[in-house]
């Protein structure tokens, strides 16, 4: 059996077709990288017994290694095996136990549900403890009866807003695309995992079974799959709790004539096929909550106005003046836009995030989660932790660019001599990693001497320094894998608290990164010298000092056609006729512009040749 964390191990395997490494693994899940490899044991044993084998390579990281039809029969088979082989934790036992009440009137015992979730008497007490934190942000209470049991009181429409909360924070995105394909394709063969229990999972095949029946393709282009996905759902949980005894509130019946759409008469026809069936009366608050109408009130909200007393709110909180970035307000205003358009309220939004952005930033999240209930007060939508925290992403992005300095790291670069090429390396390297500043550059017997006057984080050296300052020893012009190596340690000297320069080690931005004249000509006369060293060495043919003057001037303006994408025509090379021997001249050329980064046309390369085919 699978824990909760190795069954994300798992997914993230089938949903990644690149290697993922095992120290991003233990960032990602808050542990060490002795941990993961301990959870990557399961993991190969479970892929093991479906005939998948888990590839682990050193410096490269993990993957399976199936096609694609076999990755998504093996998504099936984990959705499906979900809940009898996972071992729970104790945030999902805490969901499981709320929906075991959700289910039913009577009350339920400590003992019953113990039996129920495999675990002792004791072990579900301490799980109830976060069950009450769970429930007191949507307002209701987990009753208590001593030698009773358990039980949940609370309004209905909030129960049902809490039930929708945890189903969409266990569904992914392949659950979402069988479970609306399949009304929508008539796909077969697809049972949804543990986000729907067994009494759920009854009532959920009758209503797909109905809505596929009716479904029309012109349906298509009114309703989208989030919606689909929402009437499915909604339908599930009405019924369910219609069967309890359980209604919105009034008893009203629905009167068709009021709903004339196309949308609305195919939820009508619905829900009039399923509570006939079921002998359930067809109630009008029932079609309103299935349908989504009664999220119209939405549409009322002054969102500029709310906007500001949240930005003014969540400032107060955290002593800062937010007002000082007009970023924040425009990107939050047009979140809230989307999230509200057209009067409807999405209670399906879903962060992948959310639970890292809970866990390392506590604090604004309950602030953000204050100002929503103060200046919102939209039921339960505004309790959910994925919309709560797609908002403090907002302020987490206008802090780092707003308040919080920039981290640089700050490098002394040791060459030889500690001059000549050391001065165009500054400015490549530091086009590379932007968060490096290359403070000085020295020879080694001056390294000593710079560090007691300079800020030093890390030295970049050619040569093995001992200091107690952390090295990267590289070649004399930095390789790729050199730049790599370079990359890895400035994000571990800045650590994680710098999100946006972690952003820029990754690469997001480079291209912000301004190029004045100099840097690019220095750019463009450092390639043109490795290119033409590269070359010299494997074909070292000159025999006249004026051809081979030429040959270098050739190159030089090789790489400057190349930087500025004026490559030679293709037509060049079309009409010349390639000879037995060019062709090992051509493949040697080819593979060492390649390794510097030159992919060039083949017109490029046939003029070279014709240098070399001189000198001979």
């Amino acid at each position: 059996m699978l824990t909760a964390r190795e069954l994300e191990i798992s997914k993230k395997l089938l949903n990644s077709k690149l290697p993922i490494r095992i120290k991003d693994l233990s960032v990602e899940f808050g542990v060490s990288t002795r941990t993961i490899k301990y959870d990557l044991e399961n993991v190969r044993g479970w892929y093991k017994s479906q005939e998948t084998n888990v590839i682990s390579q050193t410096n490269k990281g993990i993957w399976i290694d199936c096609n694609d039809s076999e990755r998504m029969e093996l998504r099936n088979i984990l959705t499906q095996s979900e809940s009898t082989n996972i071992y729970p934790n104790q945030t999902v036992r805490g969901r499981r136990i709320v929906m075991l009440l959700l289910l039913t009137n009577n009350y339920v015992t400590a003992s019953d549900l113990a039996v129920d979730l495999n675990v002792s008497r004791n072990t579900i007490l301490s799980d109830l403890n976060l069950v009450d934190e769970f429930l007191e942000s949507w307002a209701i209470k987990l009753e208590r009866k001593h030698r009773t049991g358990y039980r949940l009181i609370g309004n209905e429409l909030q129960l049902r807003f809490m039930l929708e909360h945890i189903i969409y924070n266990d569904l992914d995105d392949y659950e979402i695309y069988k479970m609306t394909t399949r009304i929508t394709k008539g796909e077969t063969n697809f049972e949804p995992g543990t986000v729907l229990n067994e009494p759920l999972k009854r009532v959920y095949r009758i209503v797909e079974n109905c809505m596929s029946d009716l479904f029309e393709p012109s349906l298509t282009q009114r309703l989208r799959l989030s919606d689909l996905l929402k009437i499915q759902l909604r339908l599930t949980f009405s019924v369910t709790r219609l069967n309890l005894g359980h209604t919105i509130g009034s008893y009203r019946v629905l009167d068709q004539n009021q709903h004339t759409d196309q949308v609305s008469l195919f939820v009508f026809s619905v829900m009039e096929k399923i509570h006939s069936d079921m002998q359930l009366p067809l109630l009008e608050e029932e079609y309103l909550y299935i349908s989504g109408g009664m999220d119209l009130e939405t549409g009322h909200m002054d969102l500029i106005d709310i906007t500001e007393k949240m930005i003014n709110y969540v400032g107060e909180l955290e002593c800062l003046d937010y007002q000082k970035d007009p970023k924040l307000f425009s990107n939050l205003l047009a979140h809230l836009s989307l999230r509200f358009q057209n009067g409807t309220l999405y209670l399906n939004e879903m962060n992948p995030i959310a639970n890292e952005i809970k866990r390392n930033h506590g604090e604004l999240f309950r602030n953000v989660q204050d100002a929503c209930r103060k200046f919102i007060k939209q039921h339960a939508f505004i309790t959910q932790d994925s919309f709560i925290s797609y908002i403090v992403l907002h302020f987490l992005v206008s802090y780092e660019n707003t308040f919080k300095k920039k981290t640089k790291v700050k490098v002394l670069y040791v060459c030889s001599t500690g001059r000549g090429v050391a001065r165009l390396i500054k400015n490549r390297v530091e086009k590379e990693i932007p968060t490096i500043e290359i403070v000085a550059y020295c020879s080694l017997l001056e390294v000593e001497d710079i560090c007691q006057h300079k800020e030093v984080d890390l030295i970049v050296s050619v040569f093995p320094v001992e200091t107690s300052i952390p090295v990267v020893v590289v070649e004399a012009l930095p390789t790729k894998s050199d730049i790599e190596e370079l990359r890895d340690m400035v994000k571990l000297l800045i650590g994680i608290e710098a999100p946006v320069s972690n952003q820029l080690l990754e690469g997001s931005e480079l291209n912000l990164v301004s190029e004045d004249s100099e840097t690019i000509s220095q750019e463009i006369i450092l390639k043109g010298f490795e290119v033409i060293h590269d070359l010299l060495e494997v074909f070292p043919l000159a025999t006249k000092e004026n051809w081979k003057n030429a040959f270098m001037m050739h190159v030089f303006l090789m790489v400057h056609r190349y930087h500025f994408d004026k490559q030679y025509d293709q037509y060049l090379y079309t009409t010349y006729q390639i000879e037995e021997n060019d062709e090992e001249i051509i493949n040697k050329v080819q593979s060492i512009l390649k390794d510097k980064d030159m992919h060039v046309h083949e017109a490029e390369i046939i003029t070279l040749l014709q240098y070399f085919k001189k000198w001979k």
